[in-house]
C-alpha cells in the first residue's frame, strides 16, 4: 500500500487540475454474464452465474483532491463432470475421465482515485486503484480427495479510462482499466462500455468486461484465471 500511496502523491503533483466543473453523483448495476479460461478451469460445464456487480462514483471541481470510485463484483462458478484431461490443483493430481467436482469464488472490491486530464467532448482520466481479491477455489474428487485455495490481499493498480459523449444525444462510449505486475505476478482488469443517459438522470449501460489474474506465489499462490464477457446494468447520474 506504500507503493499506491507514492502514486496518489506523484499524480497530485503532475495534475493540472482539470477537475470536473461541477459536483456529479453516480450509481450503477449490473449483471455480467462471463465465461472462464485459465488453469483454475479444469474442466468444462461450469454453471457460471451472472454475478451482481455495483459502483459508486462521486467527482468535484476542488483541485488536488481526487475524485473517487468505489465498486465490487461477486463471481461464484462451479463445475461437476467427467474430466477430459488431467488437472492439478495445490498437491492433488486429478486424472483423465476422472469425475470430479470444482468450485470458484472470487469476489472483488475496488477503490480507485483519479483525475480529470480533460473534461471536454472527450473526458481523460488517469489514476490508481487499489484492489482487494478474495478468492477461494476447491477441487474434489471420490478418487483424489479434495484440495482448497485462497487467496486475499491488495493490489495496488494503475488506472486509466475515457468517455466521448455525442452532444445532445445522451449517448456516450467509454472504456476504462487497471494494470499491474510486480512479484511475478501480473493483474488487469478493462471494461468497454456504451450509455445512455434519460434527462430524467436514469441511464442503462451494455458493455463488455474481462480480468485476468496471473499469480506466481501471491499469498502463497501460483495460478493464472481469466473471466471475460458482456454485461448489462443501470445507473443514476445527478
Amino acid at each position: 500500500m506504500r507503493q499506491l500511496t507514492t502514486y496518489v502523491a506523484l499524480l497530485a503533483m503532475a495534475s493540472p487540475f482539470a477537475q470536473a466543473e461541477n459536483f456529479k453523483l453516480e450509481y450503477g448495476s449490473n449483471d455480467w454474464s462471463y465465461d472462464i479460461s485459465g488453469s483454475a478451469r479444469s474442466q468444462d460445464g461450469y454453471n457460471d452465474d451472472n454475478p451482481g456487480g455495483y459502483y459508486f462514483s462521486f467527482e468535484h471541481p476542488v483541485p488536488i483532491l481526487p475524485n473517487i470510485r468505489v465498486s465490487r463484483t461477486d463471481m461464484n462458478s462451479s463445475a461437476n463432470e467427467q474430466l477430459t484431461k488431467s488437472a492439478a490443483h495445490g498437491n492433488a493430481a486429478f486424472g483423465l475421465n476422472e469425475s470430479a467436482g470444482n468450485e470458484v469464488k472470487l469476489d472483488q472490491t475496488d477503490v480507485t482515485m483519479y483525475y480529470q486530464l480533460s473534461d471536454s467532448v472527450v473526458d481523460i482520466d488517469l489514476g490508481v486503484n487499489a484492489k482487494y481479491i478474495d478468492s477461494h477455489s476447491r477441487s474434489n474428487s471420490i478418487a483424489s480427495g479434495a484440495e482448497t485455495a485462497d487467496v486475499s490481499g491488495w493490489v495496488p493498480m494503475l488506472y486509466a479510462g475515457f468517455d466521448t459523449a455525442t452532444p445532445l444525444t445522451g449517448l456516450s462510449i467509454s472504456a476504462d482499466g487497471s494494470y499491474a505486475a510486480y512479484q511475478d505476478s501480473t493483474f488487469y482488469d478493462y471494461t468497454l462500455k456504451a450509455s445512455y443517459i434519460t434527462p430524467w438522470y436514469l441511464g442503462v449501460d451494455v458493455g463488455y468486461r474481462s480480468i485476468r489474474l496471473d499469480l506466481n506465489d501471491f499469498d502463497g499462490s501460483r495460478s493464472g484465471v481469466e473471466f471475460d464477457g458482456p454485461f448489462a446494468g443501470a445507473r443514476l447520474d445527478f
